[in-house]
C-alpha cells in the first residue's frame, strides 16, 4: 500500500475518531489532586493497549469477521450479559450519586484508584477503541501492512490525533505542575469536574437503564430490541 495513502488515511480516520472522552475521564483526577505519574499512568497503559488491540486485530480482521457474521448468541446468555451489566453501572451510577458532595480530600484518597485504577482505567479505554468505526477501518489497512514497525506507527499515529484532548492535557502536565499553563488547566479542570461527574453519573445510570428495557423486551415481546 502507497506510504503516502496510508498517513493520509491514518490522519483522515483519525480526525473521525476524535473523541475527547479520554481527556474528560482525566479532568475529574487532575481537579481531585491526583498527581502527574497517575495521569502518565493513564495515558501510557491507554496508548499500549490501543496498540497492541489494534495489532492483534489487524493480524485477525477477516478471521473475526467472519467469526461474528456465524455467531449466535443464545437470547438466555445475552439476557444474564445485559442484567448482570445494568446491575453493575447501577450500582456504580448510584455510588457515584451517594458520593458526589463527599469532601475534596476524600476525593483525592480515591482518585479513582490512585495509579492502579488508572492504568486499569487506561486499559480498558483502550481495549474499548474497538468500537470505534474508524479504528476497525484502521485495522483493514493494518491488514495489508507486512511491517510490525509501520503497524506500530500506524495505530499510534490513530491515537496521537483521535485523543487530540487527551494528549494536550498530557503535554501541559508535563511541562510542570507549577507552570502557568498547568494552574490555568487545573483551574479549568475544576470547574469542570463537577459538571462532568454530574454528567458521567446520568450516563450510567441511562446506560443501565437502556440495558433494563433491553432485557425486558425479550419477555414481554419474546425478542430483544430491536425487534
Amino acid at each position: 500500500m502507497n506510504p503516502l495513502a496510508v498517513v493520509g488515511s491514518v490522519i483522515g480516520l483519525g480526525v473521525a475518531g476524535l473523541d475527547p472522552v479520554g481527556a474528560l475521564m482525566v479532568i475529574p483526577a487532575i481537579a481531585a489532586g491526583a498527581r502527574r505519574r497517575v495521569v502518565m499512568a493513564f495515558f501510557l497503559t491507554s496508548a499500549v493497549v490501543t496498540v497492541a488491540t489494534g495489532l492483534i486485530l489487524g493480524e485477525s480482521v477477516q478471521l473475526l469477521t467472519r467469526w461474528l457474521a456465524d455467531l449466535t448468541i443464545p437470547d438466555p446468555v445475552r439476557l444474564l450479559a445485559q442484567l448482570v451489566a445494568a446491575a453493575a453501572l447501577g450500582w456504580w451510577a448510584v455510588h457515584r450519586f451517594n458520593h458526589r458532595n463527599d469532601p475534596e480530600d476524600d476525593k483525592k484518597k480515591s482518585a479513582l484508584g490512585g495509579a492502579v485504577g488508572m492504568t486499569l482505567l487506561g486499559a480498558f479505554w483502550g481495549v474499548s477503541a474497538v468500537t470505534d468505526p474508524s479504528f476497525l477501518a484502521l485495522a483493514a489497512i493494518d491488514s495489508q501492512i507486512d511491517s510490525v514497525l509501520a503497524s506500530v506507527a500506524v495505530y499510534v499515529g490513530w491515537f496521537v490525533v483521535s485523543q487530540a484532548p487527551l494528549c494536550v492535557v498530557v503535554l501541559t502536565l508535563a511541562a510542570g505542575r507549577n507552570s502557568a499553563p498547568v494552574q490555568r488547566a487545573i483551574a479549568f479542570a475544576r470547574r469542570l469536574a463537577k459538571p462532568t461527574d454530574a454528567i458521567l453519573t446520568a450516563l450510567l445510570a441511562l446506560a443501565a437503564l437502556l440495558l433494563v428495557l433491553n432485557a425486558a423486551t425479550l419477555a414481554v415481546a419474546g425478542a430483544f430490541w430491536p425487534i
